[in-house]
C-alpha cells in the first residue's frame, strides 16, 4: 500500500512536472521567432492577417525582411476593421506611424525607453505600456517577440497619428501666425543636387539643371516643425495678436514700415513659443527667448496634443513690455566686437572674481592726471597742483599711447529712450593713496610735507544708432566721427582708483581743437574744484533726448565705442576699465 501511494505521488509529480515543461516551452516558442524575420511573424499570426496585407500593399513587407533593425507594434485585425484598404497613402501613414528603427523592449511593465521614434520622425511618449493612449496586449506570447531583425509587439488599437506643432498650425486657415511663418518658405538652389549643364555664352556664368529645395529661416531659428525638439505654443486669434503689435510697434520702429511690420509680427510669434510646459493654472509663462507671456486658464479653447510638444489654442493673452519684452541690456566689457590701440597688446582682459561676469577690459594708456593739494596754516593757505602720470601697472611697453584707442560692441537696442550705466574698478595699488613729498614755498619759508595722491580717471562712450553709420576712428587725424550727436560725448564723472562702483552717464558737451584732446570733452572750468566742475554738461533737449537720457529712433544693432582721450591731449590719451555697460530702457512700468 506504501509502495502504491509512493508510486502514484512521484507521477503526480511527474505530471505538474511535465505540464509546466509545456507551458513554459510553448512560452518560449511563442516569444522566441529568431529563425523568421518580422514580416513572416506578423504574417503567420492569425491576428494580424490584416496588418501584414496593408504591409504588403504598401511595400512595407519589404522593409520587414531586410536586415534592418526594427520594433513593429502590430494591430491586431479588430483594431483595424474600419481603415480605408484603398488609401494606400493613408495606409502609408499608418504603417510609419508603427514601425520603429532600434529595438524598444518591456521590462517589468514599463518600456525601456520613455519616448519612442518612429520611423517617421514622430516621437511618442510612453506611459507604461500605453502609446498615445493606445495599449499593448499583455498577454504571454503578445509582446517582447523576438524575430531575426527585430522586435514585435501587439496592439489592440491604431495608434493615433499626432501632427507636429507646425504641420497643426497650417490646419489653422486664416490665422495670422501661421500665415506669417509660412510666408518665410523660400526656394534656393542645392548645389549639391544641381548638374552643370554649359555655361551661358554672353555672362559666362554656368547653366544648370537646377533642383530647389525649400528653406524657413524662421523655422530654422525656432524649429517647432522638428520632432526630435519640444514646445508649448500659445495660438492667438487674430484680433489678439494685432493688439499686442501694436503695443509692440513703437519699440520696433524701421524706417521701412512693411519690414517693421515683419519684425514686429515676427517678435510677437516668437514670444508665442514657450518653453515645454502644462497650463493649468494662471500665470505667466516663459517664451524660448526668455519674453514672459500672460496667460489665463480659463482663455484655454482647445489643448492639441502634438508629436512634439501642445499647442493652446487661447481667446487672449497678453505680453507686458516693462522689463519683460523690453529689458535692460547689460553688456559685459569682456564680450566685446573689436578694439583699436596703436599696440594691441594694450588691451587686457583681466580675471576678477568679484566683478560681473568674473573679468573686465583694461586699456593700458598713460594718464596725466593733476589734483590739488591744499596747504593750510594760521596765517596763510595755499593751494598746490600735484601733477601725476599713471599707467595700469606703470609699465609703458605694452601701452596705447595714441587718442581715442577705443574697445567697440554691437548690442541690439530698441527703439526707446535709453538711461546708461557702467563700471570700471582700478584695483592696482600703485594708483590708490601714493605719498608725496611736497615743498611749500610759503612766503615765510618752505614747509615740506606728504600728502597722499589717488588717482582718478576719465573715459567716454560713443554710439551710433541702428540703420546709421557706424561710428568710427579716422585714421587721418584719431577723431571719431559718426556719433549719435555732432556736439555731445556720453560720460561720467570721473572714477577713483580703488573703488568699485556703477556710474550714471550723462551727455556733455564735446571740444574738437587742435589744441585740445581730438573728440574731448570740454571743460566747465580751467581750475575745476569738484567732480561736476570738470566737464560742460548738455543742458537742452534735442531729438536724442536730454542730459541723462538718449533716445534710439530705429531699432536693430547699434555700435558702441568705449574710448579714452576723455579730457587730456597729446600720447596721454588715458585709462580705461570696463566691467560691463548697462542700457536701461525709459518705460512705464505699467506698460
Amino acid at each position: 500500500m506504501k509502495s502504491l501511494v509512493k508510486y502514484m505521488a512521484a507521477a503526480f509529480i511527474l505530471f505538474i512536472f511535465t505540464a509546466c515543461e509545456s507551458k513554459w516551452e510553448e512560452h518560449i516558442a511563442a516569444k522566441d521567432l529568431r529563425g523568421k524575420t518580422l514580416f513572416q511573424a506578423i504574417a503567420e499570426n492569425p491576428q494580424t492577417s490584416v496588418f501584414a496585407s496593408i504591409l504588403e500593399k504598401t511595400g512595407y513587407d519589404m522593409l520587414l525582411s531586410g536586415d534592418k533593425m526594427l520594433t513593429v507594434f502590430a494591430p491586431v485585425n479588430d483594431a483595424l476593421a474600419s481603415v480605408d484598404m484603398n488609401d494606400v497613402e493613408g495606409l502609408k501613414n499608418l504603417v510609419k506611424n508603427h514601425l520603429a528603427f532600434s529595438n524598444y523592449t518591456i521590462v517589468e511593465d514599463h518600456f525601456s525607453s520613455d519616448r519612442i521614434e518612429m520611423i517617421n520622425s514622430k516621437n511618442y511618449f510612453v506611459n507604461g505600456l500605453q502609446i498615445n493612449s493606445i495599449s499593448l496586449i499583455k498577454e504571454t506570447g503578445k509582446f517582447n517577440l523576438s524575430a531575426g531583425n527585430g522586435i514585435l509587439h501587439l496592439m489592440n488599437g491604431v495608434i493615433p497619428g499626432q501632427k507636429n506643432i507646425w504641420e497643426y498650425l497650417q490646419t489653422q486657415t486664416g490665422n495670422l501666425q501661421a500665415k506669417f511663418i509660412k510666408d518665410q518658405d523660400r526656394l534656393i538652389m542645392d548645389m549639391t543636387k544641381s548638374v552643370q549643364t554649359g555655361v551661358d555664352p554672353k555672362s559666362g556664368r554656368p547653366l544648370y539643371d537646377t533642383v530647389w529645395i525649400n528653406r524657413n529661416p524662421f523655422l530654422s531659428a525656432y524649429p517647432i516643425d522638428d520632432e526630435t525638439k519640444n514646445y508649448t505654443f500659445a495660438l492667438l486669434p487674430n484680433e489678439v495678436i494685432q493688439r499686442i503689435e501694436t503695443k509692440y510697434a513703437k519699440y520696433f520702429i524701421k524706417e521701412n514700415k512693411s519690414f517693421q511690420d515683419s519684425i514686429v509680427r515676427a517678435e510677437l510669434i516668437k514670444d508665442c513659443i514657450l518653453v515645454p510646459v502644462v497650463i493649468t493654472a494662471d500665470g505667466r509663462y516663459i517664451s524660448v527667448d526668455g519674453v514672459l507671456m500672460d496667460i489665463s486658464a480659463s482663455k484655454i479653447l482647445e489643448t492639441y496634443e502634438a508629436s512634439n510638444g501642445r499647442v493652446y489654442k487661447l481667446s487672449d493673452a497678453d505680453v507686458k513690455i516693462y522689463e519683460n519684452k523690453v529689458k535692460t541690456i547689460k553688456i559685459e566689457g569682456e564680450n566685446y566686437f573689436s578694439f583699436y590701440a596703436d599696440n594691441m597688446n594694450a588691451w587686457m582682459m583681466r580675471y576678477r572674481p568679484s566683478l560681473s561676469g568674473g573679468k573686465d577690459m583694461t586699456l593700458n594708456s598713460p594718464t596725466s592726471y593733476n589734483t590739488q593739494y591744499i596747504y593750510s596754516s594760521p596765517d596763510t593757505t595755499i593751494s598746490v597742483a600735484i601733477a601725476r602720470t599713471y599707467a595700469p601697472n606703470n609699465s609703458t611697453s605694452n601701452a596705447g599711447r595714441t587718442n581715442n584707442c577705443y574697445i567697440e560692441y554691437r548690442p541690439v537696442i530698441n527703439s526707446v529712450a535709453y538711461k546708461v550705466y557702467w563700471s570700471g574698478y582700478d584695483d592696482y595699488s600703485d594708483h590708490i593713496n601714493q605719498q608725496v613729498a611736497l615743498s611749500i614755498n610759503t612766503g615765510k619759508g618752505t614747509v615740506n610735507v606728504n600728502t597722499s595722491v589717488t588717482c582718478m580717471y576719465a573715459q567716454k562712450m560713443l554710439i551710433s544708432f541702428p540703420d546709421k553709420p557706424r561710428v568710427n576712428r579716422k585714421a587721418s587725424d584719431g577723431t571719431i566721427a559718426d556719433n549719435f550727436s555732432a556736439t555731445t560725448v556720453l560720460a561720467s564723472t570721473r572714477f577713483k582708483a580703488g573703488v568699485q562702483e556703477e556710474k550714471q552717464l550723462f551727455r556733455y558737451l564735446r571740444v574738437e581743437d587742435a589744441t585740445q584732446a581730438p573728440f574731448g570733452l570740454l571743460r566747465k572750468n580751467a581750475t575745476p574744484t569738484g567732480e561736476d566742475d570738470y566737464f560742460s554738461y548738455f543742458t537742452g533737449t534735442d531729438a536724442f533726448g536730454d542730459k541723462e537720457t538718449i533716445i534710439c529712433p530705429t531699432f536693430g544693432e547699434a555700435t558702441v565705442f568705449v574710448a579714452n582721450t576723455a579730457e587730456y591731449k597729446a600720447t596721454n590719451g588715458g585709462m580705461v576699465f570696463l566691467d560691463y555697460i548697462k542700457l536701461v530702457p525709459v518705460v512705464d512700468p505699467n506698460e
